[in-house]
């Protein structure tokens, strides 16, 4: 609709025309510490807390709670996947929503989800304080350390243009995917820094890794 929603540790801000709008506990709002915002396509603005969801529509904030399906309180991350449902990470577990109903995925192998990204194929895949996992519509798939994996606290997930994917650790660097194997980088080959907080890739094929502390790092796909 043309709103810039911000979210932060003190609340939810709307900017528009030049205006700011804050909604804060003092004024209703459940919780001011934001940490994910995501607009489903049916227009709705779900917003995570550490505190519970907040579903906006219209002018409305509706709120739920670990009372309605959600696996904890505190919403770390959020992403509707392609076939409509609404992927929700959390400091401990996963849930989702869907046809107006939540669903806890007791079944799932991660603790404290960080990211969610969905690949050219459709395949969902959760960066967690336990290692990376796969969902492909049936079951969930984990990868570890043991498997390859650089770090199992994983914070960031691209896909970059040839199908490979990314994984960005809380200080084992960034590691790469072929669909078979891990190979990983880290300070010692260039990487600015071993924790890496965010992964996006640009038009020219670049990869691009934002770290906790050490700056930024562009990758071309020989140096860094």
């Amino acid at each position: 609709d043309g709103n810039l929603w911000i979210g932060a540790y003190g609340g939810l801000t709307k900017y528009r025309d030049g205006a700011f709008t804050q909604y804060t506990k003092e004024n209703g709002f459940p919780h001011n510490e934001v940490s994910a915002i995501t607009q489903t396509a049916d227009g709705d603005l779900w917003i995570g807390t550490a505190h519970g969801l907040t579903r906006r529509r219209g002018e409305s904030f509706t709120d739920y709670w670990v009372e309605d399906g959600l696996p904890h309180s505190d919403v770390r991350v959020l992403h509707q996947s392609r076939d409509g449902r609404l992927w929700i990470g959390t400091r401990v577990g996963l849930g989702s929503y869907m046809d107006g109903k939540f669903t806890n995925h007791a079944e799932f192998p991660g603790i404290q989800v960080r990211s969610i990204y969905e690949d050219a194929d459709g395949t969902i895949w959760f960066g967690t304080y336990g290692g990376v996992s796969r969902y492909d519509g049936k079951s969930f798939v984990s990868f570890t350390s043991s498997q390859g994996l650089a770090n199992n606290h994983v914070w960031s997930i691209t896909e970059d243009k040839t199908g490979n994917l990314w994984f960005g650790t809380d200080g084992g660097g960034v590691s790469r995917y072929d669909g078979k194997s891990f190979l990983s980088f880290t300070t010692s080959q260039g990487l600015a820094n071993n924790t890496v907080l965010s992964i996006t890739e640009d038009k020219s094929g670049n990869l691009w890794f934002g770290t906790d502390g050490g700056g930024v790092s562009r990758y071309d796909g020989k140096s860094f």
